[in-house]
């Protein structure tokens, strides 16, 4: 298959490709460098150059993670193999992954946002820290949940909807800063590149959100669906903001029109999301109340398990008549 050929080509390259990446990556390094001691390092048409030296130094690393034989003997790990072997391990790494990305975002975001002394985002930081929580609560009460499984994950399921609709509620401050024209703060580059990456960003994030969507919709595990519904909220409201830089940053000589399509498509946002979240929670409550009683107990240990199947059976002492009986059939034999 292609997909195992490609496994197998990253896993370990020929030496001429590594080669390759050597190379290009030593003269984009000493590029990048003597940008900086020549004193154009801080030119806007340098940016590519440093990107590429980052990009090329990271794969000359991992090129000698192949020759060393690192990424083979990772590839034999039983729980590599099972993330390349099953879509719901890996969608829980990725979350895990979102979980980590939105907590450093928030950090790094009060932080910048004090300097900057920027409202906007604040309003962001605030904005993500609900983000973390409906994946939060998916993957606690997946892995550490009472009841059988099925239980947890529907548990999961249920929670992530009341999680959305919070988080439906806190992107209103977001449309009234977008509504009141604060949506704005000093970029470390140009706008247009700014938004440019941004665009990309956020096109490439919807776009693998509705692929995830699709895949999941026959899918019986009800935490997987909802973690793909808040991957699937988080890019709208990624395209929402991206709309409001766009018409506010790039000077289209459109703010008739951002005045009345940004709030309208706010609320209509905030709407969607409000009511995902809510239809979430009601599928989840009713499935929850049809599921029998006892499965919603705590599953027996594994401990218990184990001593229960090692104790001995217990020897029941024979009753008076079928001591007789057994008497008088040794007493015929003899």
């Amino acid at each position: 298959m292609k997909r195992d050929k490609l496994i197998d080509f990253l896993i370990k390259p020929p030496m001429w490709f590594n080669v390759i990446i050597w190379t290009v990556g030593t003269i984009a390094i000493a590029a990048s460098q003597t940008l900086y001691f020549l004193g154009l390092g801080l030119k806007l048409w340098a940016l590519p150059v440093h990107i590429v030296a980052l990009v090329f130094l990271i794969l000359s690393v991992y090129a000698v993670l192949t020759v060393v034989g690192v990424t083979k003997r990772a590839k034999n790990s039983p729980k590599l193999k099972r993330f390349f072997s099953s879509y719901s391990v890996r969608a829980f790494v990725y979350t895990a992954g979102s979980i980590i990305f939105n907590t450093c975002y928030v950090v790094f975001g009060i932080i910048i946002a004090n300097l900057e002394q920027s409202l906007w985002l604040g309003v962001l930081v605030g904005y993500h820290v609900f983000l973390i929580i409906p994946r939060a609560i998916v993957f606690y009460k997946k892995h550490r949940g009472k009841g059988t499984r099925e239980v947890q994950n529907v548990r999961a399921y249920a929670y992530c909807g009341f999680a959305l609709m919070l988080l439906a509620l806190a992107v209103i401050p977001v449309i009234r800063m977008v509504f009141n024209d604060h949506n704005t703060y000093n970029y470390f580059v140009s706008s247009i590149i700014y938004v440019n990456a941004i665009a990309a960003y956020t096109f490439t994030k919807l776009g693998i959100a509705i692929y995830n969507l699709r895949r999941v919709r026959n899918n019986a595990d009800m935490s997987l669906k909802a973690i793909k519904n808040v991957s699937f909220a988080d890019a709208l409201i990624s395209i929402y903001a991206l709309q409001a830089m766009m018409l506010k940053e790039l000077n289209t000589g459109l703010d008739p029109l951002a005045h009345t399509l940004n709030p309208t498509m706010g609320g209509l946002l905030a709407l969607g999301i409000f009511a995902l979240g809510m239809y979430m929670l009601i599928t989840g409550v009713k499935k929850l109340k049809a599921m029998p009683a006892e499965d919603a107990d705590e599953p027996e240990s594994d401990a218990e398990t184990t001593d229960r199947q090692n104790e001995p059976e217990q020897q029941t002492e024979p009753t008076t008549g079928s001591a007789v009986r057994i008497e008088e059939r040794a007493d015929v034999q003899s």
